[in-house]
């Protein structure tokens, strides 16, 4: 090709050239800041935690403590919802620890053996109801308004939860 001007690849590379500050401006600092995840997401990741806890220590007392079970089972199967509630809403790439799913960081307790009584177990579950259900209420102050009302529905049933393991032992 000895003729002068420009030939097609010349002209494409050019192009190429003068749109690649364009395509790149979408990657500036100001744009990085806005993939910062919101911090909605850690409320999240220990609100999911705190239902895992729950649910692993439900689990165990069922298992230590069968005669519990029909009593136990509502409100075990309301922490297996409010956990999957909860996870709905975690939206993968948003925490430190997240390639499959939110971050499990379930307290030590909850792989210890429950209580070797009932009523001991029972009062062991109250108090942890009582904890999420006020962790819920702090967790409030901190997120959407949207997202409070989800937290502030579980608190109050882990409240409740935690009256009616008061009752009738």
């Amino acid at each position: 090709m000895s003729r002068t001007g420009m030939d097609r690849r010349a002209l494409l590379h050019g192009a190429g050239a003068l749109s690649l500050p364009l395509i790149l401006g979408g990657c500036s600092k100001e744009r990085l800041r806005e993939l910062k995840p919101h911090p909605d997401v850690a409320v999240l990741a220990t609100a999911i935690a705190a239902e895992e806890h729950l649910i692993a220590l439900y689990e165990a007392v069922k298992a230590t403590h069968a005669q519990l079970g029909r009593r136990l089972d509502p409100p075990l199967a309301h922490h297996r919802d409010h956990l999957s509630a909860l996870r709905r809403h975690y939206r993968g790439g948003t925490a430190s620890k997240s390639p499959g799913g939110p971050p499990s960081v379930a307290p030590p307790a909850a792989r210890s053996a429950p209580p070797g009584e009932p009523t001991q177990a029972l009062a062991t579950l109250r108090f942890a109801e009582r904890q999420a259900a006020a962790a819920r209420v702090r967790d409030v102050e901190h997120v959407q308004p949207g997202f409070a009302q989800l937290l502030a529905s579980i608190g109050a049933c882990e409240a409740g939860h935690a009256m009616a393991l008061s009752r009738a032992q």
